[in-house]
């Protein structure tokens, strides 16, 4: 409820978040809520990189479709458990 688009070229994706689906309210940023989300993912084993409010998922070429599913539940989880508050601000 908190992804107000994708962007996507080739294996390359760009999340971005915002406050509200419908509105498309963005997140302030003094929210930091792409830092969150990529820290969250950190603590789960995966490298993001945050470009504002947008999460890029950049993988190798070489990442097996095991392995890419493993990074979008990770990523999923973080963005659920930051937007939802049920993860500490950072």
């Amino acid at each position: 409820s908190h992804v107000g688009e994708i962007r996507q070229c080739g294996l390359m994706v760009g999340i971005e978040l915002v406050q509200d689906r419908m509105t498309r309210t963005p997140y302030p940023p003094d929210m930091r809520i792409g830092h969150r989300v990529a820290q969250a993912c950190r603590q789960r084993g995966l490298l993001m990189r945050p470009l504002g409010n947008v999460i890029a998922l950049v993988p190798p070429l070489s990442t097996s479709p095991r392995e890419l599913t493993a990074m979008v539940a990770i990523l999923h989880r973080a963005i659920v458990d930051i937007t939802e508050g049920r993860a500490a601000p950072a």
